[in-house]
């Protein structure tokens, strides 16, 4: 393809994992701001280069819109405050802007019902961050939060051709499509965020609300650059990658080596790069601390199994000193008691139903008090 080519645009759908909110970088940010000041940009970082589904003023209007959640304020405070804090007059009332909102919401919430790929004709705009592996919304928050509130996976997107083959890695499909003949796998886990397999339906988290899901709105608008976290039994690398998309520094456990194996090819294709360790986690020398752990439909694989159990249980309360996010298997009552019994975590919060490979199950999250680095989480 000739390099003018590169230039021109296209619209495809991008999983809603790799939406991040715009960010303007320290370079760009005099340039590109009217009136800009320092204060300004605090605003602008609190909620810029997030997962989309993590910008909570959006999150809080939508859900108000659909008669689903409280009053708006977190919105109508972030709108104020783009133009407060470089001294300029907020140009329109509270009521009247929520009356806009309202109205560009039942125009959408109209045209989505009638045809449920009208936004492939109104689609947001996307430039590809090569470096973190995902897409900054450049315009189109809004529509991008409706579309999530809505249940959409997959949104449409425009933008240039040069993006789209960086988003396709094509030179490293190969390896992936080698593990997968190798083993003759013909099922997958969790979604592979790449055009090349995103035809193929997962066994988890293609539903809303997935799991990740529960875990970004729970996280809400805190940072977790520069935390700590561990995915335990991390298969194929979904949720560690999609931490450290976010500036995590990340390690994942996976005792198979069919899906360590995968998890190292799919790091490569989706340009994203974590510790990935091959082996059993209550088996490893792990010394370090974690902020956040992952636990995902693990624990109950070796609950009923005492010496493996107490070795678990040791290790992970060693190792996660603040959150752990959980799934339970098919006895979530009897596997909460134990961890609770069996560590230092002494909260517990459900987040949701969740039901997986057959399964009903219960996901949360585990805290312990004694967690004092003053993280927002």
């Amino acid at each position: 393809m000739l390099p003018e080519a590169h230039l021109q645009t296209m619209v495809t759908k991008v999983p809603l994992e790799l939406l991040f909110t715009d960010f303007i970088d320290e370079e760009h940010k005099t340039v590109l701001i009217p009136h800009y000041t320092e204060a300004w940009y605090d605003v602008h970082k609190r909620y810029g280069d997030l997962p989309i589904n993590r910008l909570t003023p959006h999150l809080q209007l939508f859900r108000y819109l659909m008669n689903q959640g409280e009053y708006p304020k977190l919105y109508l405070d972030w709108h104020a405050s783009i133009f407060i804090t470089r001294d300029l007059e907020v140009p329109i009332s509270d009521n009247d802007l929520l009356e806009q909102r309202r109205i560009q919401y039942v125009t959408m919430a109209a045209l989505f019902a009638n045809d449920k790929d009208h936004f492939n004709e109104d689609p947001i705009l996307v430039q590809y961050n090569r470096k973190g592996g995902y897409f900054h919304v450049k315009d189109g928050h809004h529509r991008a939060i409706f579309q999530y509130c809505s249940g959409v996976r997959q949104v449409p997107a425009r933008m240039n051709v040069r993006d789209y083959e960086e988003w396709k890695h094509t030179d490293a499909v190969n390896q992936v499509t080698e593990v997968f003949s190798r083993h003759l796998r013909t099922l997958i886990y969790t979604p592979i965020l790449n055009p090349h397999f995103m035809h193929l339906k997962s066994e988890r988290d293609d539903v809303y609300p997935t799991r990740m899901d529960l875990i970004m709105e729970y996280l809400g608008s805190s940072s977790v650059r520069g935390k700590r976290v561990i995915d335990i039994g991390c298969n194929i690398g979904f949720y560690a990658r999609h931490f450290t998309r976010q500036g995590a520094i990340v390690t994942g456990y996976e005792p198979m080596a069919e899906h360590y194996e995968l998890a190292r090819q799919l790091n490569v294709l989706e340009r994203v790069h974590f510790d990935l360790k091959e082996g059993r986690f209550e088996r490893s020398s792990l010394t370090e601390t974690y902020d956040i752990g992952l636990l995902l439909t693990v624990f109950y694989h070796v609950m009923d199994d005492l010496p493996a159990r107490e070795a678990f249980l040791r290790k992970l309360d060693q190792s996660v000193t603040g959150v752990l996010f959980w799934e339970s298997g098919a006895e979530p009552e009897k596997e909460k008691a134990i961890l609770i019994n069996g560590t230092h975590f002494d909260r517990y919060k459900k987040l949701g139903d969740t039901e997986g490979t057959g399964k009903k199950r219960e996901f949360g999250v585990f805290l312990k008090s004694s967690y004092k680095s003053g993280s927002a989480i």
